[in-house]
Parts: structure tokens; C-alpha cells; sequence
């Protein structure tokens, strides 16, 4: 399909006259823009000039697509030029999101009020598990959650922010060994099952075969730090964007050489209601980019 630059010489060669008069234009040579002409004829399947010579003049079929090429243009350029206008944007978006995300959502809740005041975003903490069936079912908008290996539904969309690191997390006066031995032996305190993290981590020890003897299972992973200080056992977590647990005198953390030892976090969203949480994305991925990118 011809491409708006082959319009636009289209429109110079017929406003002009000729290839050559026509180049100066469009920024082409004279050649270029023959080809960029014979391309348009060949898409449209008819010709719309007639060459006598070096000479070429519209014929009845390019007098008639003339105007339509020009309102293209200007369509296209009003595209370009097109701004939201902030102060109209207006609506509700319901998003739920992990705990450990939370803060960089209302961070981004914050900026957006100050840019679309009529546009009122609703920050909710949830569990990860059921929030991709709650969006597609619109009971809510979007949704920061942790990425699962399933496909996901049609009409829900996902956009990745971030990476977390697993690692193994124990007390810092735990003496240091092979964190498969210190799994056999002390109390895995471990994330729930029914979430997306208690299945990553889940299929992460099998992969790894890594065993365990006693485990307390829980939803709250400060929690589960809380109790990892008191030296009540061990865990396998990944580590949350913004936490200081890596610089806690209190604990030791190891991480694994794998490539494979990470959670995703992302912003799912109804593709029905992305006109308005596309809002939300755009500033979730600017704050999640790394400091100095572009």
C-alpha cells in the first residue's frame, strides 16, 4: 500500500509539473520521485499522469484522485499535530495492584491528577491471583499484578514494567550454607499457593529440586520477612522494586544464577477501556524506566 510520502510527491508532480520541479519539493531527486509515482500507479492499479516526453500531465483519473490525495495530507497532518486535550479526558478507572507495587501506582496516580484533573484513577491492593479473570469479567479496569505463564484471555492486554530477582532470604545470624541444605532443615516460610508468586516460586524449587521439611505457608510477604528477622525460618522471595531487604543488617539474601529466577510484573488492561488506562500506562512505564533511559 503507497505510503503518505508517495502521496505527497503524487501532489508536488501535479502541482509543478514535472518530476524535476516536483523533487525540490518532497526532498527527492527527480528519479526518486518517478519511482514513488510508478509505485502509486502500480498500488492503484491505473495511471494518473500521461508522459509526453519529459513532460507529464494529470489525465482524467489523476484529476480525480488530486483531491482526495490533498485531503489525505491534511488528515494526516492534523494527525500529527493532534494533542489531547487534557481537560476533557474524563472518567474512572478502577485498577487493583499487588502490595509491593503500590507505591510506584500511586506515584503515577498523583502525576496524572496534576495533568487530567477530570480523570479519576482508583488504586486498590489485591492479591495477584484473580486479577486478569476480574478485567476480562469488568469488575475492574487494570490491574498491576505479577505476569503467569497462562495465555491470556482475549480482550486483556499486558504491557511489562519491571523484573524482581528471586532469592533465598534468611536470618542474617543463619550460618552460611548451601541455601538447598538450610531449606532441609529449617522452616520454609513460604508465599501462598493460590497466587501467581506462590506458582513461580513453586515451579522454580522443582525445577532447581529444592526440598523442604517443615513449611508455614502465608499471604504477606512483609510478614514473612518480618518473621525471617525474628529467626522463626527461611524463605524464597523476589525482591520488590524499592524495598531495602538487600541492605537490612538483619538479613542475609542470595540470589540464584538463573536466568529463570525472576517474577515479571506488568500492567494488565481491558483492551475495551484502553483509551483511558492507556493514561496510566504511559506514566507506570516512565517511572518504572531505568534512571538515565531515555
Amino acid at each position: 500500500m503507497s505510503s503518505i510520502r508517495v502521496f505527497r510527491s503524487f501532489v508536488a508532480v501535479a502541482t509543478h509539473g514535472s518530476f524535476a520541479a516536483a523533487s525540490e519539493h518532497v526532498s527527492l531527486t527527480p528519479a526518486a520521485v518517478g519511482l514513488q509515482i510508478q509505485t502509486l500507479e502500480k498500488d492503484l492499479g491505473y495511471t494518473v499522469f500521461d508522459r509526453v516526453g519529459k513532460t507529464v500531465v494529470l489525465n482524467q483519473r489523476g484529476h480525480r484522485l488530486l483531491p482526495r490525495a490533498r485531503q489525505l495530507l491534511v488528515m494526516y497532518e492534523d494527525m500529527q499535530h493532534m494533542q489531547l486535550d487534557q481537560r476533557e479526558l474524563a472518567g474512572t478507572v478502577k485498577v487493583a495492584c499487588i502490595a509491593t507495587a503500590m507505591s510506584m501506582v500511586v506515584r503515577a496516580v498523583l502525576r496524572i491528577r496534576e495533568h487530567y484533573p477530570r480523570l479519576s484513577i482508583e488504586p486498590g491492593i489485591s492479591y495477584s491471583g484473580a486479577l486478569v479473570s476480574r478485567i476480562k469479567e469488568g469488575e475492574i479496569d487494570a490491574a498491576v499484578s505479577v505476569r503467569s505463564p497462562h495465555k491470556l484471555p482475549a480482550g486483556v492486554l499486558y504491557t511489562q514494567l519491571y523484573r524482581e530477582p528471586l532469592v533465598f532470604v534468611a536470618n542474617a545470624r543463619t550460618p552460611r550454607a548451601d541455601p538447598r541444605e538450610v531449606l532441609a532443615t529449617r522452616m520454609f516460610l513460604r508465599v501462598s499457593r493460590s497466587s501467581n508468586t506462590g506458582t513461580l516460586i513453586d515451579e522454580f524449587m522443582r525445577r532447581l529440586h529444592l526440598r523442604t521439611r517443615d513449611v508455614l505457608e502465608m499471604n504477606a510477604m512483609r510478614t514473612i520477612i518480618d518473621m525471617v528477622k525474628e529467626d522463626l525460618g527461611v524463605t524464597l522471595l523476589p525482591l520488590p522494586r524499592g524495598t531495602d531487604w538487600d541492605r537490612d543488617p538483619d538479613l542475609r539474601l542470595e540470589y540464584f544464577d538463573d536466568p529463570q529466577a525472576h517474577r515479571n510484573i506488568g500492567l494488565f488492561e481491558s483492551e475495551s477501556r484502553s483509551f483511558l488506562t492507556s493514561i496510566l500506562r504511559e506514566h507506570l512505564q516512565d517511572l518504572a524506566a531505568p534512571a538515565g533511559a531515555a
